[in-house]
């Protein structure tokens, strides 16, 4: 049952990432960053169902662990960016 389990956890958060990697494309950061605390939440769950001494499984949650760590910095630069960018003021021309 476990081995279904990570399965099913693994490919679930897989595509919780593309979807993930797609906003921060596309610089909806803010987007990005409320869903990525369930990201972080599935791959815990994915950890836990690793099977003791499973290689293939290991590096599956390590590589999901900084596919995660690498969308989070670039979610909190793309955030920093977006709220560092001084707004453009338009002077009204005088008739």
């Amino acid at each position: 049952m476990a081995i279904n389990q990570f399965a099913d956890i693994s490919k679930d958060l897989y595509a919780q990432i593309k979807v993930i990697e797609n906003l921060i494309k596309g610089n909806l950061f803010v987007e990005a960053d409320a869903l990525l605390s369930t990201t972080k939440e599935s791959c815990r769950n994915l950890e836990s169902l690793m099977a003791e001494d499973n290689k293939i499984q290991t590096h599956i949650v390590d590589n999901r662990q900084q596919e995660i760590h690498w969308m989070h910095d670039a979610i909190q630069l793309g955030l920093k960016n977006t709220h560092s960018k001084p707004l453009k003021k338009h002077n009204a021309k005088a008739k």
